[in-house]
């Protein structure tokens, strides 16, 4: 066996829960939903899909921007679990208030028109036509979509098992220290 892996696969490092397969079908499922079935098949359900995948992917992403930047040494680099459930709650929050308030509904249509707006820009300037200003996004207020708020289980577990699998590794480090 390889350094630094385990019958249980490699070391996790900063940001490495992003490309757990759950994560990445979350995200694939984001992106074809807003951008392909909600304009083939407009409807309820289209709706809370993109919240389920949103929901289940973007705990992973709050994690992963918290390792890096307060990870320094990949070495000694240990998922938590705390952080995990603090991203789940942060995100919990957050989407119940833009999904219970208009203000809040309108701040984030802001954010995510500002965020998009880079990439918008870019294909403006290189279709050689005019920068676009920044844009509000759509979002409908709809207290629905708390129905959807189970999801965040999906990050919580996920968290878990990956700052699980973390702690039941170090033994097996130890050992294969030792020499025989």
């Amino acid at each position: 066996m390889r350094a630094g892996t385990t019958s249980t696969g490699p070391r996790p490092f900063p940001s490495s829960g992003l490309l757990h397969p759950g994560v990445l079908v979350a995200v694939v499922l984001l992106v074809l939903n807003d951008h392909v079935f909600k304009a083939r098949w407009p409807s309820w359900w289209t709706g809370k899909l993109s919240d389920v995948a949103g929901l289940a992917m973007f705990p992973v992403l709050l994690q992963a921007l918290w390792e890096q930047a307060f990870q320094r040494r990949a070495r000694d680099f240990r998922p938590s679990f705390a952080v995990m459930v603090g991203a789940v709650v942060l995100t919990g929050l957050c989407f119940a208030a833009t999904k219970l308030s208009p203000a809040a509904g309108d701040a984030w249509r802001w954010a995510l028109g500002a965020l998009q707006w880079p990439f918008l820009a870019l294909r403006a300037w290189l279709s050689g036509v005019r920068i676009p200003p920044v844009r509000a996004t759509a979002h409908t207020v709809d207290i629905t979509d708390l129905l959807t708020l189970p999801a965040l289980f999906i990050p919580l577990w996920l968290g878990w098992r990956r700052a699980r699998e973390h702690v039941a590794r170090i033994p097996a480090r130890e050992e294969s220290s030792l020499p025989p």
